[in-house]
């Protein structure tokens, strides 16, 4: 069967992964992971795309992309390829660098931006190469967090948290360093297997599904909140003020289902006597 085509057109959004070969680690030490840089940096040169998020582990790389002049397969072709002749060179080797196509999942809905860089930005801490996050060097998390812009187009994600920049980087940080990556347990399949995120299927269900069997709490946590957004920021626990009222409502209707504070609290990681405080 012969494989299905890309959707490319321009100014979509792509949440890119590409594997070593045979899942090799081909990002063997600092020169390796500074070469994949300066080739991405490369082919952004004359402004063909935005580079809006990107993680480098040992064996493959994650990279969110929001193509404008160039599509993705033009984009890919040049880091990919100059990458591999200058790996193969600086370790005098011939083999395949990667491994097979790279993948491109794209990203239908902006409001899934946050989840999707919470995602990227979490790699090293699921793989317990580091902690938190912000101790990993080889991740667009410091351009978000010290607002630096250059590589990393960090304006279309914080200006999502907030207009005010200085409100934007503090939700930024509250939102990375929650408990949880990701609204629920199911992180692979719903950021890597699926072939689009915000779109829906042929039979109407949404790729990526944040709909919960009834009276469970994330179910109940969903009806209280208008959007996703807020759905999202609530699970990362927040603290912003605007999510008070949402919080509030969260508990009353979870609590009518006969739900503990302690159960309700531990779905949005706080204790049951912080919920008690929210509840008063």
């Amino acid at each position: 069967m012969g494989r299905k085509p890309r959707v490319e057109f321009k100014g979509a959004i792509y949440h890119v992964i590409k594997r070593g070969n045979n899942r090799e680690y081909i990002f063997q030490g600092r020169e390796d992971k500074e070469s994949l840089l300066r080739y991405i940096a490369y082919a952004k040169e004359d402004g063909g795309f935005n580079l809006m998020g990107y993680v480098i582990m040992d064996n493959h790389y994650h990279m969110i992309i929001q193509t404008k002049d160039k599509l993705l397969n033009k984009i890919m072709q040049v880091v990919n390829n100059r990458f591999s002749k200058d790996y193969n060179k600086r370790h005098n080797r011939s083999d395949h660098v990667f491994g097979g196509r790279y993948k491109a999942i794209l990203v239908l809905d902006d409001k899934y931006l946050f989840s999707l860089l919470r995602y990227i930005h979490h790699n090293p801490v699921r793989a317990k190469v580091c902690k938190k996050i912000d101790q990993y060097k080889w991740s667009s998390d410091h351009y978000y967090r010290k607002n630096i812009s250059g590589l990393v187009s960090v304006d279309k994600i914080l200006n999502m948290f907030s207009d005010d920049r200085i409100i934007a980087l503090e939700e930024y940080v509250r939102f990375m360093d929650g408990d949880e990556p990701i609204v629920n347990k199911n992180a692979y399949d719903e950021y890597e297997a699926v072939g689009v995120i915000g779109a829906l299927e042929d039979d109407g269900e949404p790729v990526l599904n944040l709909e919960y069997e009834d009276n469970t709490l994330d179910r109940i946590l969903r009806r209280a909140v208008p959007t996703v957004e807020e759905f999202e920021r609530i699970k990362a626990g927040s603290r912003q003020r605007s999510l008070k009222e949402y919080k509030v409502c969260y508990v009353k209707l979870a609590a009518e289902q006969g739900y503990t504070f302690k159960e309700i609290g531990a779905n949005i990681g706080v204790s049951g006597e912080a919920v008690n405080k929210i509840i008063q």
